[in-house]
């Protein structure tokens, strides 16, 4: 029985080795990596091709989500799977700590919290008109890990150290394999796929209870490649939310949440653009252009 590590790949090779790398020192649980890379030819790794205990998958299917179902249906029999995304690293202990609270009874996923090197934690909790604001408008919540009426997941951002129940996981999460059965990302999602890991936690969350744990730690380099424009984020945070509602099977309130939410957003990103501040033109575009394509297309 061995556990596996789905890693999806684009086009970051460098970040993708230094990955693998930092997972092999840590080979105490029989663990089988999984590499999904939908990378440009010259930007792959076929040298990890060659490695023991590496699947090395390559696809034209640029969708994180698809790569990630690719990777679910080729591991092999175990307790345990992990998706890490390329940009990040393990602490020590990782997947000590992740498999320790898979093993209690209930719990069918795990996630730790992501920083970067240089963060020394999360944005804190809403205060404030501006603060305020958002939580009028269900885009915020004093409480964390909570999947909001309007679509909008709200982040653990408590700095003590303990483990909570939550209504999602970060993409970076940890679950037992046997719960996750034909539970599959979003096949319609596309680049970096937008909110498919809180979809597919939502999912999960109906077969079991879903953790996170603030004392497992992962270093998020949150690099730049690959990542979409502003325009093309604003609109898949729409449409994947209008998704995400629909999944979460929250009715006709969480659509009028959800439109009441794009209301608040749109006066922010206004208020952004009078006030002069950088990028906000592109963000009401592809918000805007979110909003069109949820009305205009049959859901």
């Amino acid at each position: 029985m061995v556990n596996s590590i789905i890693i999806p790949t684009r086009n970051r090779p460098k970040l993708l080795r230094r990955l693998v790398l930092s997972i092999v020192t840590e080979q105490k649980f029989g663990f089988e990596i999984i590499v999904v890379d939908s990378s440009d030819k010259e930007m792959r790794c076929p040298e990890l091709a060659d490695e023991r205990d590496i699947n090395y998958i390559v696809t034209d299917i640029q969708s994180a989500a698809v790569q990630r179902n690719l990777g679910l249906d080729n591991m092999k029999d175990g307790d345990y799977v992990f998706f890490l995304d390329d940009d990040v690293l393990p602490t020590r202990d990782y997947f000590v700590d992740c498999i320790e609270g898979l093993s209690k009874d209930g719990v069918t996923g795990i996630s730790g919290i992501a920083k970067s090197r240089h963060e020394s934690y999360q944005r804190g909790k809403p205060a404030g008109a501006s603060g305020l604001f958002r939580v009028f408008f269900l885009l915020d919540s004093r409480r964390d890990g909570v999947l909001l009426k309007s679509g909008v997941n709200v982040p653990v951002r408590s700095s003590g150290e303990f483990a909570q129940e939550v209504d999602w996981l970060i993409g970076c999460s940890a679950w037992k394999k046997n719960f996750i059965g034909t539970t599959r990302f979003e096949e319609d999602f596309v680049g970096q796929s937008l909110a498919e890991d809180v979809i597919f936690s939502v999912r999960m969350r109906r077969k079991g209870t879903l953790v996170t744990d603030s004392r497992i730690i992962l270093i998020h380099e949150e690099s730049e490649i690959e990542r979409p424009q502003r325009k093309e984020f604003w609109k898949m945070w729409v449409e994947n939310r209008y998704r995400l509602v629909s999944v979460a099977d929250f009715g006709l309130v969480g659509i009028l949440s959800f439109w009441w939410a794009n209301l608040g957003q749109l006066l922010i990103l206004s208020i952004s653009y009078i006030t002069k501040k950088r990028y906000t033109k592109g963000s009401c575009s592809g918000l805007i252009g979110g909003c069109i394509e949820v009305i205009r297309t049959p859901r």
